[in-house]
């Protein structure tokens, strides 16, 4: 039984989401920085686990004028990139055009 405990308390920590470590997260901000000369700036860089690899998110902001091809090809190479790294079990790549988040939605006031 306490074999089995020490086993569920080691493996525990890898299945709840924990944040991946600085120097991880150091590494992914320095793909994203230079994936894209076009990257104005990178609002969001997160990893937490999932089993034994990372799930990856970024958040990234591209100029105005950049045409939605290029966008979603920039956002798309940048995905396919991230997950060719052995951490990564998948990554998702957030593209906007400012980083101000003004409010996009409709509030309810009670």
């Amino acid at each position: 039984m306490s074999m089995w405990a020490r086993t569920v308390l080691k493996n525990v920590w890898s299945l709840i989401g924990r944040t991946a470590p600085s120097d991880f997260l150091a590494k992914i901000t320095y793909l994203v920085w230079n994936h894209h000369e076009r990257i104005k700036h990178i609002d969001i860089v997160r990893a937490y686990t999932f089993g034994t690899q990372y799930f990856v998110e970024v958040d990234i902001v591209l100029p105005e004028d950049m045409f939605l091809n290029q966008a979603r090809n920039s956002g798309e190479t940048l995905q396919e990139k991230l997950e060719q790294l052995v951490e990564v079990e998948r990554a998702f790549v957030h593209i906007d055009s400012d980083n101000t988040h003004k409010l996009e939605h409709k509030t309810i006031i009670k």
